[in-house]
């Protein structure tokens, strides 16, 4: 190829080359930045986050006070009585049949 031909080449094909070079130009640039543009994005949500949705969480929150202490007042109150269930139902299980164990503790209860 002669340089003659080399520049017909060039011109031929001058903007398909500047197209390539560009968007080589912007791989390369968004390769060699995308953990600081990553770093700095985080870094802006996060202030975001800060500054602008946990007061206004914070903010509904305090509103819905006196209904979810309620509600908290009254799971605690519900799990107590499952607790309860619970014993007791495990206690008759003790109770009833055979259980070496609670005969043991009766004889021994009752022994003196």
């Amino acid at each position: 190829m002669t340089e003659e031909d080399l520049k017909e080449f060039l011109d031929a094909n001058k903007a398909e080359i500047q197209a390539q070079v560009k968007q080589r130009l912007i791989e390369g640039l968004l390769a060699n930045h995308s953990w600081t543009m990553r770093d700095q994005i985080s870094t802006v949500v996060s202030e975001f986050m800060k500054e602008e949705i946990i007061p206004e969480v914070k903010k509904h929150l305090i509103s819905e006070k006196s209904a979810i202490l309620e509600a908290a007042i009254a799971s605690t109150a519900e799990i107590g009585d499952m607790l309860t269930k619970a014993m007791v139902a495990n206690a008759a299980k003790n109770i009833t049949g055979n259980n070496y164990g609670f005969n043991d503790l009766l004889k021994g209860i009752f022994a003196r």
